[in-house]
């Protein structure tokens, strides 16, 4: 019973922090900057000292370490979106989902965040904190009483992204921020859609189409495994990533995806290869209608379509996604200033009632594109869930999140998860839909490349 009431106790102090809590959330305007640090010594919130700085933190205590300790790149923006993001992550990932050594862990951290909120900490202290409570160097035997909190702390993360994307804005004017992705490094790195069978796909592709396994890996904890495939390195190249859910077989491909398209020297003897080894030829190869190009198409196992192209030698053969959109302006526009893609080529078709543009950064011939396609008097399409994304690369997710938000203000879309790294694996990213729904991720250029080195 003792045990018990104490336990009650603990619930009913609890709730009074809650409690206290919100009431902060509720009175807070904007972050003000300043050196917020807490004393080494265990104190109630009321007494944290803003001048000491904890053992833990002494290090690092001055935000020209950030380029040790941060983000890797001496960023020393304490109210940069990088810093603020990073923060958000880490308070994310090291007090709601994992584990830490113990209760007193559990309050000492809560004590500090909400130290941090009512000083309106700058942003870097924040992200040390996170730093310091990195989740998976903590003891994972003992379960994280933060749980409690989590409505606490997700308002708080949410007034904090609100306000620094506010800040942005004002700070940034909104022509200088779009000339961003122009300057960016930025290329097509993979696409992502679900198959059935993932071993039954990898024999298609590596024997009809002949790509390449490039990686294949299995996360049982998680009831998935992938595999890249494509015709050169990810490191340089243009590939699929395919992905297999325990149990799922099959997909619904929906109305809105098109196709996928490869390149080759030799139409005709592709598809009498696909053929010969069991694949199924959906248009026979010949020149396209009121041109000279000469297709054909194919089919997956899974039903996805492949366009099969006459082309000469080209550095990436795996050269075009195609989707369709509500309403192409609208969608031409949305890539050139949300991506930084300029129009290879735009085709009107009226006889057939269908007009098309070539969206992607380098010329059709030397790169992969995103064909988009609108079909006269048709402004929707149902999405399925078998196709997922493209995956592009960028210097900054941060400073492209940003930009992509400015853009859906204008051209509709939305931000789906604001950038940070990607649990367990640290890599940065951030995604979007645009106007029609099609999904879009960018990737950290550096932590891309670190991660295909770290598993060969």
């Amino acid at each position: 019973m003792r045990a018990q009431g104490e336990m009650l106790k603990q619930k009913s102090s609890n709730m009074e922090k809650v409690r206290g809590v919100y009431a902060l959330v509720s009175d807070m305007d904007t972050p003000k900057t300043g050196s917020v640090t807490r004393s080494p010594k265990r104190q109630p919130v009321s007494s944290f000292s803003v001048t000491d700085t904890p053992p833990q933190l002494d290090r690092v205590r001055d935000p020209k370490h950030l380029d040790d300790n941060c983000d890797g790149k001496g960023a020393q923006r304490e109210s940069s979106i990088y810093s603020t993001r990073a923060s958000l992550q880490g308070i994310i990932l090291g007090l709601l989902v994992p584990t830490l050594s113990s209760e007193e862990d559990d309050e000492t951290v809560l004590e500090y965040l909400l130290h941090c909120f009512q000083q309106q900490a700058p942003l870097y202290q924040l992200e040390l904190l996170c730093k310091v409570f990195d989740p998976w160097k903590l003891d994972s035997g003992k379960k994280c009483c933060l749980s409690l909190f989590h409505p606490v702390i997700r308002p708080l993360c949410d007034w904090l992204i609100h306000w620094n994307m506010a800040e942005a804005a004002a700070v940034v004017p909104s022509d200088e921020l779009l000339e961003w992705p122009k300057k960016d490094k930025r290329r097509f790195l993979h696409v992502v859609y679900r198959v059935g069978d993932l071993d039954r796909t990898i024999k298609f592709y590596t024997e009809c189409f002949g790509m390449k396994l490039l990686r294949k890996r299995d996360i049982p904890e998680e009831k998935y495994s992938n595999a890249f495939l494509g015709f050169g390195p990810e490191e340089t190249n243009f590939v699929v990533e395919l992905t297999y859910n325990y149990g799922v077989d099959k997909y619904d491909i929906g109305t809105g995806f098109g196709h996928f398209a490869i390149a080759t020297q030799d139409v005709y003897k592709m598809v009498e290869d696909i053929r010969a080894k069991g694949g199924i030829i959906t248009r026979e190869p010949g020149p396209v209608k009121g041109g000279k190009s000469v297709i054909a198409f194919a089919k997956d196992p899974d039903g996805y379509i492949f366009e099969l192209i006459q082309r000469g030698p080209t550095p990436e053969p795996l050269c075009q996604v195609m989707l369709r959109v509500g309403d192409l302006e609208r969608s031409i526009k949305f890539y050139e200033k949300a991506l930084g893609m300029k129009m290879v080529k735009k085709t009107d078709r009226p006889e057939y009632k269908y007009s098309i543009a070539m969206m992607g950064y380098a010329e059709e011939h030397e790169t992969t594109v995103l064909e988009l396609t609108y079909n006269y008097g048709v402004t929707e399409y149902t999405k399925g869930n078998a196709y997922a994304q493209v995956a592009i690369s960028t210097d900054d997710v941060y400073k492209s999140a940003e930009v992509v938000n400015l853009v859906t203000k204008e051209l509709g879309g939305k931000i789906t998860r604001q950038p940070g790294p990607i649990p367990g694996l640290n890599t940065k990213i951030t995604s979007f839909l645009d106007p029609d729904g099609w999904k879009t991720v960018l990737v950290d250029n550096e932590d891309f490349l670190k991660e295909l080195h770290k598993e060969e």
